[in-house]
Order: structure tokens, then C-alpha cells, then sequence
């Protein structure tokens, strides 16, 4: 347990006030009065500037965000740990409650400020978790989250991988190591398909979570025999439901060798023969596949990592000549599943793309319901950036 006891009173003021009654998770150092000799990772009450009660938090050395709040209007934890066990254990009962934590499976336990956990990840498969700090607070802390993550998930294997960049954004080094246990490779279960997760080479925490729902969902476009186009394939999630569902032939295209390898690995699991693989890149490897296809999925990686307008532009138009490249391999009477996960793309510039795409494609097209976002267990509780995935499934005339 860690030594960095509560006691410690920051007081906040202006907007940062306002915010954290509001229900903000963060608040920034230039809303906080100068105060010294706190410790990282330290539990603080937090107050207003007339001396009334705000809550508590844990306290940031460095970077821009000053307090981590962790409860408001009342604060029972003694220590930091005690108050971040807490949390641990709402988020896995609020997983439970849509039955998102099952033992062979893969789920986030916590996602950020969404779990009042704000500058820390936690994902879990099966029984290794993978644990991701973008926060010297959680930094000082972390060796006492993975215990307690190994307490309240179940799980045996806690793998840091705090190599994201959100964390180098704000000066820190990179960190990737085991802190309990060592299994670099998991398998998990979804729906009725079986993927090998490598936490250690794969991206990400070692797998896509965002896009379980919507891998579930592709299993219902197929009802037996279609020729599926799965681009930007990574280890092969959405095809391989495809396949499992009676697709009768599924092209990947990734051009990651580590990804392929895991991928052959999946196709081997999931008892699939009728495939094609073909490696490099997506620019390159559309060009090279031949014939149309029933179902046609684009998953690119985020081509827009900025708000900055020339890198918008070019996001944009990388994304409308992917879109527009793999929309050309459908033929009529198709569907497309199309996705961005750029943060800085909103929802009414992506569907500006998606259209772009289909009438330089030549094609008569319908968004079929809204714009899909999130999973269960990626929790949000108003925060913009945490909503960055979008997907829409695209029927063509």
C-alpha cells in the first residue's frame, strides 16, 4: 500500500471550479492556487475558493492537469488506494450489469474519465489485464493498481504498456513492462469467435474492444455464401465473424507482420480455409484485388491526429480515397461498414466523407440507422475526447 496519505487541501478557483461541480474529472493547474511539496499520486480534499467542500483527487506533478477527481461532495477514503479500489470496483459491477465481463472474454474495466479514473486504462483478457497511465499520479501509483486490478478483475498477468500518445504528449516517457505475472499471449471469446490477443506486439492494448459490437453485428449482414473485403484488417476481427457466420470467401488486407501472423493464427482457431491474405500496403493492395464484392469493411487507423486544418485536410482526404478505393470493390445490392476513430473528425464532417466517397465511387448509397459510437464498457460521462469512433454500415444501390 502506497504511503501517500490524504491530507493535503487544494483549493480551486474561475473555471475550474465550476467544472469540477459540474462533474468534470480533471481540473488544470492554471485554476489551482500555488501550492508546494505534494507528492505525486498524493490524495488531496479539494475546495472552493470560499473554502466550500468540492471533493477529492489525486494530485498531478506535471503537465498541465493539476487534480485526478475521484469523488465529489463527500470523500471516505484515508488513502489514495482505498479510493481508487473503489472505483475499481463500481466500474467491473456496472461491466457485470451488461454482462460484459465473462470469463473468457475481453472487456475494458476502466475507461478514463468515463470510470472517474481520469489518465488511466485498464483492459482485460481473460486473465491478463493490460493497464495504460497517462498521469504521474497514476504513474506513482501503479504497482499498487495492478494488485488491485488482480484482486477485483480475477486476473493473474498485469502487463503496463503506457507507450500511448496522449501520455508523450504531456512530456512523459514511454513504459511498458510486467508488474505481475507474465502471459503475453491470451485467447479470448467473442460471440463464436475465437481471436489470440498478443498484449505485449499488438496494438493498442492488443486488440480492438471498440469495435466488438459492431464485429457482432457483421455476423448478422451474412446469411451464407458472400464474398467479404475486410481492409485494414488487423488480426482479422471483422472477417473472421464474417466467415463464422458463412461467408464463402473473406480477402484481408493488412500490411503489419505481426498482425498477419496472429491473423493466420485466428483463421487456424476458427477452423477458416477460404481466404486470402494480401500483405502491405492498404494503398498498394486495393489495386491488387480483384472482382466486387457482397460485403466490404474499412477499419483505417486515425489519419487525422491533430485539430490543426492542414492535417484535417489531409485526414480527410486520406480517408475519402480509402473509403472511395474500397467502396469501388462493392457490388450493387452490397454492404459497407466504414469507420473512422480520428477524434478530431465530428460526426457531420465523416458523414460529409462517407458521401464523398460513394459519388466518386459511383454509387447510389443509405446509411442504415445512425452513426454507431462506443461499447458498454467504454464508459463516458461527458467527455469529448473519449468519443472518438465512428461507424456507419452503408447499404449500396
Amino acid at each position: 500500500m502506497t504511503a501517500r496519505r490524504r491530507g493535503a487541501t487544494v483549493r480551486v478557483r474561475g473555471e475550474g471550479y465550476r467544472r469540477a461541480l459540474a462533474g468534470s474529472s480533471i481540473v488544470y493547474r492554471k485554476w489551482v492556487e500555488a501550492v508546494g511539496g505534494i507528492e505525486a499520486g498524493s490524495l488531496v480534499d479539494i475546495e472552493g475558493p470560499r473554502g466550500d467542500y468540492v471533493g477529492c483527487g489525486l494530485w498531478e506533478s506535471q503537465g498541465p492537469v493539476a487534480l485526478r477527481v475521484l469523488s465529489r461532495g463527500s470523500c471516505p477514503a484515508s488513502d489514495p488506494m482505498e479510493a481508487v479500489r473503489d472505483l475499481l470496483e463500481r466500474a467491473l459491477r456496472a461491466r457485470r450489469l451488461w454482462g460484459l465481463a465473462g470469463e473468457e472474454g475481453g472487456y475494458r474495466l476502466v475507461n478514463s474519465d468515463g470510470d472517474m479514473l481520469s489518465g488511466l486504462i485498464v483492459d482485460v483478457y481473460n486473465d491478463v489485464a493490460v493497464v495504460q497511465s497517462s498521469s504521474t499520479a497514476f504513474d506513482a501509483l501503479l504497482d499498487d493498481i495492478a494488485g488491485a486490478v488482480v484482486e477485483v478483475a480475477g486476473v493473474s498477468h498485469v502487463y503496463e504498456k503506457s507507450t500511448q500518445r496522449s501520455r508523450t504528449d504531456i512530456g512523459l516517457s514511454p513504459r511498458a513492462r510486467w508488474i505481475i505475472g507474465w502471459r503475453p499471449r491470451t485467447t479470448i471469446r467473442e460471440g463464436d469467435a475465437l481471436f489470440v490477443v498478443d498484449v505485449v506486439r499488438g496494438q493498442k492494448t492488443g486488440f480492438f474492444l471498440d469495435q466488438r459490437a459492431n464485429r457482432l453485428d457483421v455476423e448478422k449482414l451474412v446469411s451464407g455464401g458472400e464474398r467479404v473485403l475486410d481492409a485494414f484488417s488487423y488480426t482479422g476481427g471483422f472477417g473472421v465473424h464474417a466467415a463464422i457466420a458463412g461467408a464463402s470467401n473473406v480477402v484481408f488486407l493488412e500490411e503489419d507482420p505481426s498482425a498477419i501472423e496472429i491473423l493466420r493464427e485466428n483463421l487456424r482457431l476458427n477452423r477458416i480455409t477460404d481466404y486470402k491474405i494480401v500483405p502491405g500496403s492498404f494503398w498498394e493492395t486495393i489495386n491488387r484485388v480483384e472482382g466486387r464484392f457482397d460485403l466490404v469493411v474499412a477499419d483505417p487507423p486515425a489519419f487525422i491526429q491533430s485539430g490543426d486544418p492542414e492535417a484535417k485536410r489531409r485526414g480527410s482526404q486520406a480517408y475519402t480515397r480509402a473509403y472511395t478505393s474500397v467502396l469501388s470493390k462493392s457490388r450493387p445490392g452490397s454492404i459497407a461498414v466504414l469507420s473512422s476513430c480520428s477524434y478530431f473528425l465530428d460526426r457531420s464532417e465523416f458523414l460529409g466523407i462517407v458521401s464523398r466517397a460513394a459519388s466518386r465511387a459511383g454509387l447510389e448509397y443509405r446509411v442504415m440507422g445512425s452513426i454507431r459510437g462506443l461499447p458498454p464498457d467504454h464508459t463516458l460521462r461527458g467527455e469529448e475526447y473519449l468519443e472518438y469512433l465512428k461507424t456507419v454500415m452503408v447499404s449500396v444501390e
